[in-house]
Order: C-alpha cells, then sequence, then structure tokens
C-alpha cells in the first residue's frame, strides 16, 4: 500500500470525508541524485549531483554522513579530489593518459510502503483526537449561538419618560391613604 492509499484508507477509517477532512497535500517522492566514489582507503565519499569543484563532498559512515576532511583525496578511478572545510577545491586526474572515467549516478527514490497493522495503528491513535475536535467544533458553534442570541438582546429594560404614569400612581395611592383615614374617622 502506498501512502496516498495508506492516508485514504485512514481518512475513510475516521469516517472522513472530503467535505469534512483538511486537505492533505499528496507526498510527493522527491529524486536525488548522488555521485558517489571508493577512495584508495575503501571510503566512500559522495557528493549531491556529480563531482565538481564548489561542491560538497561528504564521507559515509555508519553513523552517517560526515563532511570530508581536509586533503587530497585519491580514489579507486585515478582521481584526485582535494577538498577544504568539506568542499571540493580540485579535482585532477592522477594519470593524464587514461580516459576520464565516469561517476557512477546512484538514484535512490524514497519508497513508502504501509502495512495493514501500520495503518489501523495510525487510525487507533488519531481517533480520540478527532472525538475530541468534533466536540470542541459543536462547543464553538453552541458557544457562537449563545453569544449572539446575548448579544442581540437588549441591556436593560428600555427608559421611557413615564412622569404622568408616575404622578398618577402616587395620586391614587395618595387618594387610597386619604379615603382609608376618613373611613376610619368614621368608624370611631
Amino acid at each position: 500500500m502506498n501512502a496516498q492509499e495508506a492516508i485514504n484508507k485512514i481518512k475513510l477509517m475516521l469516517g472522513l470525508n472530503e467535505e469534512t477532512a483538511p486537505a492533505i497535500p499528496e507526498p510527493t517522492i522527491e529524486t536525488v541524485e548522488f555521485a558517489e566514489a571508493a577512495l584508495v582507503d575503501g571510503t566512500i565519499v559522495r557528493v549531491d549531483g556529480d563531482f565538481e569543484v564548489g561542491k560538497s563532498i561528504v564521507v559515509v559512515t555508519e553513523e552517517g554522513d560526515v563532511p570530508a576532511p581536509d586533503g587530497a583525496h585519491e580514489t579507486t578511478d585515478g582521481m584526485i579530489v582535494t577538498t577544504e572545510g568539506g568542499v571540493i577545491v580540485s579535482i585532477e586526474e592522477k594519470v593524464a593518459e587514461e580516459a576520464p572515467v565516469e561517476e557512477e549516478v546512484v538514484v535512490e527514490e524514497a519508497s513508502a510502503e504501509f502495512s495493514e497493522e501500520f495503518v489501523n495503528s495510525i487510525v487507533d491513535t488519531l481517533k480520540p483526537a478527532l472525538d475530541q475536535i468534533d466536540a470542541l467544533r459543536n462547543e464553538i458553534a453552541s458557544l457562537k449561538s449563545e453569544f449572539n442570541t446575548f448579544s442581540q438582546a437588549p441591556a436593560t429594560k428600555k427608559i421611557t419618560n413615564n412622569l404622568q404614569d408616575y404622578k398618577q400612581s402616587e395620586q391614587q395611592k395618595h387618594e387610597a391613604r386619604f379615603a382609608m383615614l376618613q373611613q376610619i374617622r368614621k368608624n370611631s
């Protein structure tokens, strides 16, 4: 299963479709060309592209690639490569009579094969996070709705100029008290 098939399978297993899932860019496989040469002592050196003056040169080791040390290095092909600071400063042929030997160009391609078990582990890992994201989306939508309702509601009751209503209410209270006092006086 290649990378795109794995991504599609993960989307399917997580229940994502094109509308709900963010677009995942198609993986690109970059082809990198290296020129390699063996030195007379058996060390392998590598250059990005062809052996040319000004290119960076590295020594291939078990721990990884390291810049080539300063000095002259003789290849098994009869070239003498002089380096300073990990950069080629000159390239000479050891024997002028020999025809130039072409370097072997190694093309490395990144191959991405994914097992079913790997895809399932990715789905199992991502599922809780996607559930939380969905819950957060729902909560945000709810909060937005509540906020819009709140923002459209008035802050307080509308203030009106009801001085006439107030005077009339006070007059009615005053008359009711006066009538009660008259009633008490009559009964006494």
